[in-house]
C-alpha cells in the first residue's frame, strides 16, 4: 500500500468490485470545518515544481468575501514553509494552529489574500510509476490538498480556479480547467489553466508525466483532451464514447458546466477521481479494466459533485449515488434497457460483508469522509435514486434532477434541499421514503417461498414501512442460466420446471432476500 492508498477510495468499475475495493480505515486527518462568514470566490495558484523531488514553490491569491463578524481567515494548510502573507497588499503575520493557518483580515468585506510558500508536501502530491513511466500528481480528497494548497478545503465552499504550473522542459502536464496557454522558457515549460465555473477544492488537480495528448471534440463545441502514457497511447480508442456520454448528460441534466474536458491516465490506487474538468483514471484500467464505466462515472461528477457541490460529508450520496446511477442510465440510453437492468441487479446485490457495513445513507452525527466512504453512498445512494425514479416516473424524475442542477449550480446541496426540490417538482410528500431509506439504517426483507412440487414461487416484502407499496419494481428470477423478470407486485410465479430452487434478486431495490 502506497502512502496515499489508505483513503480506501472506491469508484465505478465492475459493479461487484465496488464491494471488494472498499477498505475502511481510521481517519488520519483532523476535523476541518468551513469557517463561518467566509466565502472564497477564486483561487489564483502559481506553482514551480521539481518532479524529481516533488519540491514546489507556490503562490496563491484568494479572492474572499466575508461578513462583518468574520475577522480572520482560517485556512487548511500543512507544514510547508510560509514565506509571506499579504492582505490587500499589506503584509500580515499569520498564526499556525496545527494544520490551520489563521490570517487576520482588515475592514474590507471583499479582500485579496496572497500567500507565498515552499517545501515538499507530506501528502496530497505524489509520485508513482506504471510500466516504468513516472507520474507526479495531486490527490486532494478530502483534505489532502491542505498539504500543497492553502485553502478552505470543504465542499461547501466551491470556487473558480486559475492554475499556473512551471516544470522542467520535456514534461507534459494536465490540470483542472481549460488549457489557455503553454509557454516554453529557457529550461522550463509553463502551463496555465482556467476553471471558469466553480468546483470544490478537492477537485483541483494536476498531473505531470511524459504524456501523449490526443484531442477530439463533443457537440462541435467542447474540446476533449486525452492524456495517456506512452505505453497505452494506442488504447485511446477505449474512450471513444466519451463525446456520446458528454452529449447525453448535457441533454439529460443540463449544459456541461466547464469549457473543456480531459481524461488523464494516472497510477492511482482507486479506479478514478472526479477532478474538475480533468478526471484521473487508474492507469491499468486501460489494459484490463472497465475504463469506460469509470470515465462515465467521473464525467457525471462534473455536474453532481463539482458544479453542484455537497453541503457536507453527510451528503456524500448526492455526489456518489448520483454518479453511480446516472452511469447506468447512460448505458440504458446507449446500450439498451437489458444492459442497465443487469447493472441494477448488481447494484442491489448484498453480500454478508455489505450487510456488515450497511448503515444510514445520511448519518445523524458528524461524518468523517474517509470512514463514510463505503459502498453505502455509492450503491445504496443509487438504489434510492432508482426507487425515486420508479416512484415519480421517468419524466418527473428527470425534471426534478434538472431543477436541482439548475438551482444549485455553484452552490452546496444538502439532502434536505434535494428532498425539497423533488417534492416541489413531483407534487408529493417524500418524508416517509427519506426517513426510511435515507436517514434510517433498516432494510426490508424479501421473503421467498418455493413449492417444488407445484413449481410455484411466491414472495412478499416485509419491513419496508409502506415505502414500496405500489412501486413497480422488478425481480430477477434465475434458474440455472435462465433469468426471468417479473413485476414484484405480482407476488407469485408459476415456473415450467422444478429442477432447482430459483434464486431471486431485486432489480435496483436494496433488500435482504431470505428463504424461510
Amino acid at each position: 500500500m502506497t502512502h496515499h492508498a489508505h483513503r480506501g477510495r472506491t469508484r465505478w468499475g465492475a459493479w461487484l468490485v465496488v464491494l471488494l475495493w472498499v477498505g475502511c480505515s481510521a481517519p488520519k486527518h483532523p476535523t476541518y470545518l468551513p469557517p463561518v462568514g467566509i466565502d472564497v470566490r477564486h483561487y489564483d495558484v502559481a506553482l514551480r515544481l521539481d518532479p524529481e523531488t516533488r519540491h514546489l514553490e507556490g503562490q496563491v491569491t484568494l479572492e474572499v468575501r466575508r461578513t462583518q463578524a468574520a475577522t480572520e481567515l482560517p485556512l487548511c494548510f500543512g507544514m510547508l514553509v510560509v514565506d509571506s502573507v499579504r492582505v490587500d497588499g499589506r503584509a500580515v503575520a499569520p498564526v499556525r494552529r496545527g494544520q490551520r493557518l489563521i490570517i487576520p483580515l482588515n475592514g474590507e468585506l471583499q479582500t485579496r489574500v496572497t500567500l507565498a510558500y515552499h517545501g515538499t508536501p507530506s501528502e496530497g502530491l505524489y509520485e508513482a510509476t506504471y510500466l516504468g513511466q513516472r507520474v507526479v500528481f495531486t490527490d486532494s480528497w478530502p483534505y489532502r490538498g491542505c498539504e500543497w494548497l492553502p485553502a478552505v478545503h470543504h465542499p461547501s465552499d466551491p470556487a473558480t480556479l486559475a492554475l499556473t504550473l512551471t516544470v522542467p522542459r520535456g514534461y507534459q502536464a494536465a490540470g483542472s480547467g481549460r488549457l489557455v496557454r503553454i509557454d516554453t522558457l529557457d529550461a522550463a515549460v509553463r502551463f496555465r489553466w482556467q476553471l471558469d465555473a466553480t468546483a470544490p477544492t478537492y477537485s483541483f488537480a494536476f498531473a505531470v508525466a511524459d504524456y501523449v495528448r490526443t484531442d477530439t471534440v463533443a457537440d462541435d463545441t467542447i474540446p476533449i483532451h486525452y492524456y495517456l502514457l506512452p505505453s497505452d497511447r494506442d488504447r485511446v480508442y477505449r474512450l471513444r464514447r466519451t463525446p456520446d456520454a458528454l452529449h447525453w448528460l448535457s441533454r439529460w441534466l443540463g449544459p456541461y458546466p466547464y469549457r473543456s474536458y480531459a481524461v488523464v491516465q494516472v497510477p492511482i490506487d482507486y479506479a478514478g477521481m472526479e477532478n474538475a474538468s480533468a478526471p484521473f483514471l487508474r492507469a491499468d484500467l486501460f489494459d484490463m479494466g472497465d475504463v469506460e464505466g469509470v470515465q462515465v462515472h467521473e464525467l457525471v461528477h462534473q455536474w453532481f459533485g463539482n458544479r453542484v457541490s455537497i453541503a457536507g460529508w453527510r451528503d456524500l450520496w448526492l455526489s456518489e449515488g448520483t454518479a453511480t446511477y446516472l452511469t447506468t442510465m447512460f448505458y440504458e440510453a446507449y446500450d439498451g434497457f437489458e444492459v442497465a437492468r443487469q447493472q441494477w441487479v448488481d447494484m442491489a446485490r448484498l453480500t454478508p460483508e455489505a450487510l456488515r457495513l450497511h448503515g444510514a445513507l445520511v448519518p445523524g452525527r458528524y461524518v468523517d469522509p474517509e470512514a463514510h466512504l463505503t459502498w453505502v453512498p455509492y450503491r445504496k445512494g443509487a438504489c434510492v435514486l432508482h426507487l425515486l425514479r420508479l416512484k415519480l416516473g421517468d419524466a418527473t424524475f428527470q425534471r426534478a434532477l434538472q431543477t436541482v442542477y439548475r438551482r444549485f449550480a455553484g452552490k452546496p446541496l444538502s439532502t434536505e434541499g434535494f428532498q425539497a426540490v423533488l417534492e416541489e417538482v413531483g407534487g408529493r410528500d417524500l418524508d416517509a421514503l427519506f426517513d426510511y431509506w435515507v436517514y434510517g439504517d433498516r432494510l426490508p426483507e424479501l421473503r421467498v417461498y418455493w413449492e417444488a412440487a407445484q413449481r410455484r414461487l411466491t414472495w412478499r416484502v416485509v419491513g419496508d414501512g409502506g415505502t414500496l407499496q405500489g412501486v413497480p419494481f422488478q425481480l430477477a428470477v434465475q434458474q440455472g442460466a435462465q433469468v426471468r423478470y417479473v413485476d414484484a407486485r405480482a407476488s407469485a410465479l408459476q415456473l415450467p420446471e422444478a429442477t432447482e430452487r430459483p434464486e431471486v434478486h431485486p432489480v435496483g431495490i436494496l433488500m435482504k432476500v431470505v428463504y424461510p
